[in-house]
């Protein structure tokens, strides 16, 4: 979020707070329409309709389940989408609860429960982690859930950050076909290290084969802090509730993007140019490695990136890049990957929490699941989805589904956008050679202190 939409935050969870509880209501205490129909309102925003339409078709199968147990009570999903960004989403939804007005389910990315919780907007769903319809979901997502010792919000979606390597680049390097596919493999089993990377991105840009040996993406954005847990950092404590400036961890992932700058192994500025110049780069063999999303395969089908081809389908890209974990830090290491889930979460004053909460349940199925992911490139949640046939045989979701098993979060703590700033200011000054690692760190810590004041811990 902006600064203005952090002031509004901060300005209506105080407000949130004054007012009376979450006021949780029985089924009993919220009695249906004289028709005997529940209306169950369900927010969203973007071009990814499924997040509602799959709630849908969830109430078919929780008013079949109604029906069967003799109750006179049918639920309507009533969905709602907005455009205009999330900021702009953000506000509307905290200016409807202010007015009690805001919708029974609030569809929001994992890292905006923080201040959800804080200002007693959304409900604790911690009985959806024993649900028998969540009982599979990947363990490791349900930390992006997690805040302040509950879960906040029944996951929704789950997506990976892979690697893309150039095959095209290894063959002309005199890699053969099998090492090629192989290293995917090298690279989750610990053998195929960062270092490793970059001296392979040395060697290509030193004998031509390439311009460039790594490109990552031109904007602030969640990617670049994967390589804090990659070199044994934190970004948070849960003990504390505090941001976390691991001196250590940062200090390695600025000198590893210096040493790219340096080496020149990076576009000139590239943290200045367009996203359109960087995917026509990758599109067009330009790199060896790209540090992408696995969303930009929708991308580089959508638009004319490729000099020759313009668009190009999946099976281009799968026939000319491959997708790896991002590289251990060390041999025998494990690698990583960072994921954004988006969360269903609950009004704290619905009056359906029972039936609400149902219907959640209900949208996790696997089938639902699939729907989704194949229409806008996510991975999903729970084992179940992940073995449906339908979404196996996707030529590329299939082939990385397994990143959800070594994924990372961003902390869900409102802070963490003020340290992301600071931290992108300091990326900037070391790609650009206007800071060393070691000046750069120094400016971060005195800017974190008066950013996050005593929302921040620094560890040595």
């Amino acid at each position: 979020m902006k600064k203005s939409v952090l002031s509004l935050v901060s300005f209506l969870t105080v407000a949130a707070a004054a007012l009376t509880g979450c006021q949780k209501q029985s089924e009993a205490d919220a009695q249906p329409a004289d028709n005997g129909v529940v209306t169950i309102s369900a927010w969203s925003e973007g071009a990814e309709v499924t997040r509602l339409t799959n709630l849908e078709k969830a109430s078919e199968k929780l008013n079949e389940e109604l029906k069967s147990q003799g109750k006179d009570i049918q639920v309507k999903v009533e969905p709602k989408s907005f455009d205009g960004g999330w900021d702009q989403y953000a506000k509307q939804f905290m200016l409807s609860a202010k007015a009690g007005k805001a919708p029974d389910i609030y569809i929001t990315p994992h890292e905006t429960i923080g201040w959800l919780a804080d200002g007693n907007y959304i409900m604790p769903l911690d009985e959806l982690r024993d649900s028998k319809e969540y009982a599979d979901v990947f363990p490791k997502l349900w930390d992006a859930a997690s805040y302040n010792g509950h879960i906040w919000g029944a996951l929704q979606d789950n997506e990976a950050r892979p690697v893309f390597y150039n095959k095209n680049i290894l063959k002309d390097l005199g890699w053969n076909e099998t090492e090629i596919e192989e290293l995917p493999e090298k690279v989750r089993r610990g053998e195929f290290t960062l270092d490793d990377m970059t001296k392979l991105a040395e060697e290509v840009v030193k004998q031509g084969k390439a311009k460039y040996g790594v490109i990552h993406r031109p904007v602030n954005g969640a990617d670049f802090h994967y390589f804090n847990y990659l070199f044994g950092g934190q970004l948070y404590s849960e003990e504390d509730n505090k941001i976390v400036l691991d001196k250590s961890a940062v200090g390695k992932q600025l000198a590893y993007h210096y040493e790219l700058a340096q080496k020149k192994l990076l576009p000139d500025k590239l943290i200045s140019m367009e996203w359109k110049n960087v995917h026509r780069m990758v599109v067009n063999g330009e790199t060896l490695f790209y540090y992408g999303g696995i969303w930009n395969v929708f991308n580089w089908g959508n638009d004319n990136f490729h000099d020759q081809l313009g668009k190009v389908d999946a099976k281009w890209v799968n026939e000319n890049f491959g997708m790896m974990l991002v590289p251990a830090a060390e041999k025998g290491g494990e690698p990583i990957t960072l994921s954004h889930p988006f969360l269903y979460t609950v009004n704290a004053k619905t009056k359906h929490p029972d039936l609400t909460k149902r219907l959640l349940e209900l949208v996790a199925d696997p089938k639902l699941q699939t729907e989704h992911n194949l229409q806008t490139f996510h991975l999903p949640v729970t084992e179940r989805a992940a073995e449906d046939p339908e979404f196996k045989t996707d030529l590329t979701l299939g082939n990385i589904a397994y990143m959800s098993e070594y994924t990372t979060f961003l902390p869900n703590h409102e802070g963490f956008t003020k340290y992301s700033n600071v931290f992108w200011n300091s990326l900037q000054a070391v790609e650009l050679g206007k800071q060393t690692p070691d000046q750069a760190l120094e400016s971060m810590e005195a800017q974190l202190k008066v950013d996050l004041g005593e929302d921040l811990k620094i560890v040595e």
